[in-house]
């Protein structure tokens, strides 16, 4: 019998995990597959950490986004020290758009307040001095916007999860890499969790951090339906060569707002490095599907919808699309090749992640809606802190992280 057991072993669960683990003589496990060497329809589930890339910033126009991204980024250094693995590089972080978008203007109203109160700089930028910093860079002479260096860069998202769970272990958490199949609470006396394997781990409280498979597999209570839409996202590596790479070492992480009068950005990372040894400029999106924007997201409703996106092999749609931005925003790279990948995101109503109680002694944290990936390692850390406790346990309003119901 575990004192806690956490469902789901990806950014937010192995977080959780790990600060679990903090506390002397808690027993407890970290159940979910590890990262499957190909994606096939096969693994059942899939994780959005599979990736070297993730923008992490303080540059927020959502004051609690800020606080947990600070608060994770100042847990980055304690946590490489006791892994031995690089998580946090500090590049900086830009937002671009066109001149008088309230959009942008509030990114930079926010920016500067947060970093007033921080002892920190955010420089707001018109066009020349965009150009004069970033020469390289194809941003239209009517776009301004903003840039912060400090506490703002990119996350290896797939190595934090593996130092969460190398620090967990060392620390006596008990790991298994099945996939539950159902949580079925047991007689008052905490709940069953079935694996697919047939084996059965009991647990007197439970974290849910299943990220989209949350909807699925009878985790979730049955009587309430999670208001959440699942969307599929497209993203694009494209390999660099050496004389581009060595051009754009001094790129931040960036968002970049091609339209105004909308809320769709283009996020693109700086040269990574990946593990085949090849090193990539990455561009995603925020888009949500609608009539004039389908090509790159799609609604997703069921199991097999989400296991085919995550295993696409190509979308030409995305790929023009994507090809087109890089040819207006940096005209004068011409990469290798370009890979497209795929993941699925969470959204909720409000926009904020849900990290709540949605039972006695069963505790969710997902819904992500795209953007939770810096914010992981401290949603983690509310996770522990409240499960333990059995009530809310931190200093940002619950209810704007309450789970809402479908009628």
């Amino acid at each position: 019998m575990f004192d806690v057991c956490v469902v789901g072993a990806g950014t937010m669960g192995s977080s959780a995990a790990y600060h679990l683990s903090k506390n002397e003589g808690l027993k407890v496990a970290l159940i979910g597959p590890d990262e499957p060497e190909h994606k096939t329809p096969d693994n059942e589930v899939f994780g959005c950490h599979y990736d070297e890339g993730r923008i992490t910033r303080v540059i927020s126009p959502i004051e609690s986004e800020q606080i947990l991204a600070y608060r994770s980024m100042l847990g980055y250094e304690q946590l490489e020290r006791e892994s031995g693995l690089k998580i946090y590089t500090e590049v900086g972080f830009a937002v671009f758009g066109a001149e008088g978008d309230p959009e942008i203007e509030d990114y930079s109203s926010t920016a500067e307040r947060f970093c007033e109160k921080h002892n920190l700089v955010f420089e707001r930028m018109d066009h020349g001095m965009i150009k004069e910093k970033w020469g390289y860079l194809g941003i239209p002479s009517h776009f301004n916007g903003g840039y912060s260096k400090k506490y703002n860069g990119h996350i290896s998202v797939r190595n934090l999860v593996k130092a969460c769970q190398s620090v967990y272990t060392k620390n006596g958490g008990e790991r298994y890499s099945s996939r539950v199949q159902r949580i079925v609470p047991s007689d008052g006396q905490g709940f069953e969790i079935e694996l697919d394997t047939g084996d059965v781990v009991r647990s007197a409280k439970v974290v849910v951090t299943c990220g989209a498979f949350s909807k699925f597999f009878d985790l979730l209570p049955r009587e309430q339906q999670v208001d959440c839409q699942l969307v599929g996202h497209t993203v694009m590596k494209f390999e660099l060569t050496d004389e581009d790479r060595v051009k754009l070492r001094d790129l931040p992480s960036l968002m970049y707002k091609p339209r105004p009068n909308t809320t769709d950005y283009i996020y693109i990372l700086p040269p990574i490095k990946y593990p085949n040894g090849k090193t990539y400029l990455k561009f995603g999106h925020t888009t949500e599907p609608s009539l004039d924007n389908e090509d790159i997201a799609r609604n997703l409703e069921t199991l097999d919808d989400v296991k085919n996106w995550h295993c696409r092999t190509d979308y030409p749609e995305a790929r023009r699309y994507f090809n087109s931005i890089l040819s207006k925003l940096f005209p004068t790279v011409q990469p290798v090749a370009g890979e497209l990948d795929f993941c699925v995101m969470t959204f909720t109503p409000s926009g904020k992640q849900y990290i709540d109680f949605i039972q006695d002694g069963m505790f969710v944290a997902f819904g992500g809606n795209g953007k939770s990936a810096k914010m992981g390692l401290e949603i983690g850390n509310i996770c522990a802190r409240s499960v333990l406790k059995g009530f809310w346990d931190y200093d940002l309003d619950k209810e704007q992280f309450g789970v809402q119901f479908r009628d």
